[in-house]
């Protein structure tokens, strides 16, 4: 006979008490109820990922992870009991047939999402919009956990977003290098009394890919083609190609090294030029034919100084930073990358001869679910120390 476990937050004085039952073993579970923003590609591997997973945290943590609501751009499926398994997967196969929540039965408007807010919750934002950042707000000051994969709250404007870098309950490992320890490699060094001078990454896995493709020798209209046909690339490529997204990503690191940087602190350069941005997606993919010649000229010229090309982001705690296609050493630990890997070099006081470096594949919806899970759990363990509801 299953074993229902049950789950409770309530008031008690100015702090809060979380609730946790003993299941027939004598095993102490404690119940967190999740919320998941977003059903694209990384909400539906993250979801796949905690039912996968939910069995052994429960055995090993004492943890189990609740769906209470689960929501895309259009509606909500919410219910304080927890979603049954048939329903989150009901919502899964809809979406993967194109079709969206408000559609699935009992759906509820997004505005409902707030009633189901309450003390040790976990909100998960898997967008791609900035839409989420008052909701985020509400629930961290209910006193809601928040992991994000959705990087647009955290690089908006500095006055805006720094209010979310200096909370306890906030985390956001997926957001720079997906499920790559970037962001908590930045954190122990910052929190063990090193000083970071200077960082340095690819952080695009499809710009990485292009730039290897590049050095290979395939001109810059096939290597795009060749991306878009293996599902590196946003729709519109020029996302991707913009530069825009590893602006974002540079600036996660330098805010969360201290380094309060605004958009307008960072130069980019874009891998097409501006005359190209009003044309189709179809009307781009054409005209990419005529930028051929000025990469090919640029991997030739890269290639007799013995040196690669990568598209790399700098920032520093002066001046600024860059995104911009650079020559690199091919021994270097941005040289050597091979596909869609990442790589980010932290100079610091400590690491100034040789930088320290977090490397690997930096792309796609499983990698970067993981990255999520892992946040989630890590939380979910801190809320049930009350480091911070206490």
């Amino acid at each position: 006979m299953p074993v229902v476990f049950l789950f409770g937050v309530k008031a008690k004085g100015n702090s809060w008490e979380v609730t946790v039952r003993v299941n027939e073993a004598g095993q102490k579970i404690k119940e967190v109820p999740l919320i998941l923003l977003g059903m694209g590609r990384v909400g539906s591997a993250l979801l796949q990922q905690i039912l996968f997973t939910r069995e052994a945290l429960q055995r090993e943590a004492g943890i189990r992870f609740t769906i209470v609501g689960l929501a895309d751009s259009t509606g909500a499926l919410l219910g304080r009991g927890g979603l049954t398994d048939f329903l989150l997967t009901e919502a899964q196969q809809a979406k993967a047939a194109g079709r969206s929540i408000a559609g699935l039965e009992g759906a509820l408007s997004l505005r409902e999402i707030d009633s189901h807010l309450q003390p040790g919750s976990l909100l998960i934002d898997a967008t791609a919009s900035a839409k989420t950042v008052s909701l985020l707000k509400e629930a961290l000051a209910a006193r809601c956990g928040i992991v994000l994969a959705n990087k647009l709250p955290l690089a908006g404007p500095w006055a805006e977003a720094k209010s979310l870098f200096a909370h306890p309950l906030l985390r956001y490992e997926a957001t720079v290098g997906a499920g790559l320890p970037i962001i908590s490699t930045l954190r122990t060094l910052i929190a063990t009394g090193d000083r970071i001078t200077s960082i340095a990454g690819v952080l695009s896995g499809t710009l990485a890919y292009l730039c290897a493709q590049l050095m290979r020798g395939t001109p810059y209209s096939v290597a795009l083609a060749q991306a878009r046909a293996l599902g590196y690339t946003e729709p519109d490529l020029r996302e991707d190609l913009s530069g825009r997204d590893v602006v974002r990503k540079a600036l996660i690191l330098a805010r969360t090294t201290g380094w309060p940087l605004d958009e307008g602190d960072i130069t980019v350069e874009p891998l097409y030029p501006t005359e190209l941005a009003t044309l189709s997606v179809d009307g781009f993919l054409s005209a990419a034919s005529t930028l051929d010649e000025n990469y090919a000229h640029r991997v030739r010229g890269a290639r007799s100084r013995g040196r690669v090309l990568r598209y790399v982001a700098r920032v520093a705690p002066t001046g600024g930073g860059a995104v911009e296609v650079e020559e690199v050493e091919k021994e270097s630990a941005l040289g050597a990358l091979q596909g869609l890997e990442n790589s980010v070099s932290f100079h610091t006081e400590r690491y100034a001869s040789y930088p320290l470096v977090v490397s690997g594949p930096g792309a796609g919806p499983q990698v970067t679910a993981a990255g999520v899970l892992g946040d989630t759990i890590e939380l979910a363990k801190r809320i049930e120390r009350k480091e911070e509801l206490g």
